[in-house]
């Protein structure tokens, strides 16, 4: 179980009883006014019809099919855009992107806004480039809307993020694809409609005034300071809301495959001398190209002009991971398209290069978005690169594994939600207690930061107690979560 996953299900409870009782069953609920439920109220209501005793297992399997839906998603806008051989290799490629992958099953927000990203990217070229009669731009116009109020039920500023699906849609039907301006204003005024009517019906915590309350909350939810306080950036420790403009650059640089760091080194001379080729085969291949170069930029852009709390890595932009590989995509086809030595060349060092990926895919199963490629140097010296189990999905296997004794335990948590490591405590030690550091025997804990209770600088949590570990899980040389004995400094 990640971090937030109860805090999520329970909510998707609380609004799918309220629904059904028209209005009758409410329950306050931490921060629940931020957000339109409509993902997490469906899966309560899908999850009702299963036994109970499997909850959290159909919760993992249906946030995984929307997974696996993102990269259908980005397979039909490729094959769309390009080909069939290309979508097929950027569904690869993505899939195997560990801090995408390893979302799948316990990432209850990011994941659903990568899939209601992709698809509506798909859906809007779609409305733009091919000339539909009034049933089928109505069902278009229902998909977006629906996709739209998804997203931003779950992430207010999810808005944010289509600005420039936004921008590239005027301009495309402003100056090249022009459409009726008269039809435009009504399918715009049919979108809004059917968006802030989905919307609404599931932000439960808006219904006694869905004129004001909607904009007061978007304001309230601005002004407050969300997640995590603190950063570790490449070595370097930072607070959340003072984040560097090549934030998203470095944590590629580190988090991506190495194959795919290759092929992006690879793309500007391989595109550059088969620019005719690729110009022949894919119709306004320069503007495709330049837009999908504005999408994985964009975040970035964000960054510079936003000052919003940024922590977990790449996760708050997790919606922008398929546009990372369409590039890498076109690359690997033109390399695989062409027979000469020096192609064949670069065909086996990817080849070793995504055996290599593959192995350590593999290695540090089932914890993907804790990996780090090579370039990130010594394995050992990784847990003052980056925060890597900030999930700290590798208590349950910490905590079952341990060894600790048959008498009473008393621990204390750093890093990680103290709920969920109390209850794979009580699951393994029946006399087992949370209590405060002073009276703590042992500290369980990630390598999350904090600010330093001994200089009050921000630092992590191994490095902050440094006893000596009783017990640890490791993947790939990084240890991703450890108990260690309370020294009481």
């Amino acid at each position: 179980m990640s971090w937030d996953e109860s805090y999520h299900q329970k909510i998707g409870e609380i609004n799918l009883k309220y629904l059904l009782s028209f209005g009758q069953i409410d329950e306050p609920f931490f921060s629940k006014y931020r957000y339109s439920t409509l993902y997490w109220t469906v899966l309560s209501f899908i999850n009702q019809m299963f036994p109970q005793k499997f909850y959290l297992e159909v919760y993992h399997v249906l946030n995984s099919f929307f997974g696996i839906m993102t990269i259908v998603g980005l397979y039909k806008l490729n094959k769309i855009l390009f080909n069939k051989s290309i979508a097929k290799i950027s569904s690869i490629l993505l899939f195997l992107i560990p801090f995408f992958y390893g979302h799948f099953a316990i990432n209850f927000k990011d994941i659903i806004l990568a899939f209601a990203h992709v698809w509506i990217v798909y859906y809007v070229y779609k409305y733009i480039f091919f000339d539909y009669k009034l049933k089928k731009r109505l069902v278009l116009i229902l998909k977006i809307s629906l996709l739209s109020a998804l997203g931003t039920g779950v992430q207010l500023l999810f808005l944010g993020s289509l600005i420039p699906i936004i921008l590239v849609f005027l301009m495309m039907v402003l100056f090249f694809k022009k459409k009726s301006l008269k039809i435009l204003l009504t399918d715009f005024i049919l979108f809004l409609f059917l968006f802030y009517f989905v919307l609404i019906l599931f932000w439960v915590d808006t219904h006694s005034n869905i004129i004001k309350l909607p904009f007061e909350f978007f304001i309230k939810t601005l002004s407050i300071n969300v997640g995590w306080s603190f950063n570790l950036l490449n070595g370097d420790y930072l607070n959340s809301n003072n984040i560097p403009f090549n934030y998203l650059l470095i944590n590629y640089f580190y988090k991506l495959p190495e194959f795919l760091i290759i092929l992006y080194a690879l793309t500007i001379p391989i595109l550059f001398f088969n620019r005719k080729l690729l110009k022949s085969k894919f119709k306004d291949f320069k503007i495709i190209i330049l837009i999908t170069f504005f999408l994985i930029i964009y975040p970035s852009l964000v960054l510079f002009l936003i000052p919003y709390p940024i922590y977990d890595g790449v996760r708050l932009f997790l919606w922008s991971a398929p546009y990372l590989v369409i590039i890498p995509s076109i690359t690997t086809y033109i390399i695989f398209i062409n027979k000469n030595l020096f192609y064949n060349l670069i065909k086996i060092t990817l080849a070793v290069l995504f055996a290599f990926h593959i192995l350590n895919f593999l290695t540090i199963t089932p914890y993907h978005y804790t990996f780090l490629n090579y370039f990130s140097g010594n394995k050992e010296l990784r847990y003052k690169k980056f925060e890597n189990d900030y999930w700290s999905t590798s208590l349950k296997e910490l905590i079952l594994s341990s060894e600790l004794g048959d008498g009473r335990i008393t621990f204390y948590s750093c890093g990680v939600n103290p709920e969920i490591a109390k209850m794979y405590m009580k699951q393994k030690y029946k006399r087992s207690e949370l209590t405060n550091k002073t009276n703590a025997t042992y500290i369980i804990m990630t390598n999350r930061t904090l600010l330093s209770k001994k200089d009050n600088k921000i630092t992590n949590c191994y490095d902050e107690y440094r006893a000596e570990n009783v017990h640890q899980i490791k993947r790939n040389g990084i240890i991703l979560s450890a108990i260690k004995k309370n020294k009481n400094e």
